[in-house]
């Protein structure tokens, strides 16, 4: 019976450790892939490659050969430094396949913020909040593009038609 007990224990230790070490990519044949292509828009047929940061969590797309992500700024910009982060290892990777550029879309403003990924690497400042080595770029060296409201502008269209 103790054996028993002791086995049972040793297989539920077993699984318990095995899938503590799988998200975190601890095991070579357990790691995620951190790139992943899959097809986003059927009626456009645009192609968007998955970017996954070290625990397999996806992060972003690359699309037109440009590094994007979608964000909420309440969340997910950095406040000291103000900026925008990417995963170091991300930004490498993208640079030696020949991405130039990298949009980051805050969602709640509309504001989409680009900047060269060499940038980045060049004047960014590394850091590591517990979510792997990342480069942030100050906000004032990204260039910012205000999203036009969709629904104003077919009224306001409309408006400057009716002037004339």
């Amino acid at each position: 019976m103790a054996s028993t007990i002791s086995d049972t224990a040793r297989i539920l230790a077993s699984s318990i450790i095995s899938s503590f070490l799988r998200p975190c990519g601890l095991k070579n044949d357990l790691q995620p892939t951190r790139k992943q292509t899959y097809t986003y828009n059927t009626l456009s047929h645009t192609e968007k490659q998955l970017v996954r940061r070290f625990d397999g969590k996806p992060v972003g797309y690359i699309e037109d050969g440009i590094l994007k992500k979608r964000v909420q700024a309440s969340k997910h910009m950095l406040r000291i430094p103000r900026g925008w982060t990417w995963e170091k290892d991300i930004l490498e990777e993208a640079v030696a396949e020949g991405i130039e550029v990298t949009e980051i879309f805050d969602t709640e403003e509309e504001i989409t913020y680009t900047a060269k990924i060499r940038d980045i690497l060049e004047k960014g400042q590394v850091v590591n909040r517990g979510y792997g080595v990342q480069v942030v770029l100050h906000l004032f060296r990204w260039k910012k593009r205000k999203q036009k409201n969709r629904e104003i502008q077919p009224m306001l269209k409309l408006i400057t038609e009716g002037e004339e």
